[in-house]
């Protein structure tokens, strides 16, 4: 999945339609907490690293995407987040794509292989079906 910068309406960045990974740049950043999202920061710091930039994260937030909008707005902060994310965030929020982009995130689900779930079954084919439209539409 591509990656999007979020962040509130009213951010400085918010006016510009791309954002170049450069101008993150000591740029106040919320992120994925190591608790919950172990991998998270090691990729960011990982997918910035071509282009200079070591994120400055000033908040970790581990319960997930909610309380992470919450900060965005308290801190007057951005995200580097998943396009997906999009259709979550409330409308106080704002993602634009990156341009050069950042390489994309692999998306990983489990299945059971005993005692199959139908509805994480679906949410699975859902989410790959998604994934196949989302690259239909950048292309």
């Amino acid at each position: 999945m591509a990656l999007v910068l979020a962040m509130p309406a009213t951010h400085p960045l918010a006016k510009l339609k791309k954002i170049a990974p450069r101008r993150l740049h000591n740029l106040p950043l919320v992120g994925l907490g190591r608790e919950q999202f172990p991998d998270y920061t090691v990729s960011i710091r990982a997918k910035l690293k071509p282009f200079g930039v070591t994120p400055r994260f000033v908040v970790l937030v581990n319960d997930g995407v909610s309380p992470l909008f919450v900060a965005l707005e308290a801190n007057n902060a951005a995200a580097v987040l998943t396009e997906g994310i999009t259709g979550m965030m409330p409308r106080s929020l704002v993602t634009r794509p990156f341009s050069p982009a950042l390489p994309d995130i692999a998306v990983s689900i489990g299945l059971p292989a005993v005692r199959p779930n139908p509805h994480a079954e679906r949410f699975a084919r859902l989410l790959r079906e998604e994934a196949e439209h989302m690259k239909t539409v950048r292309s």
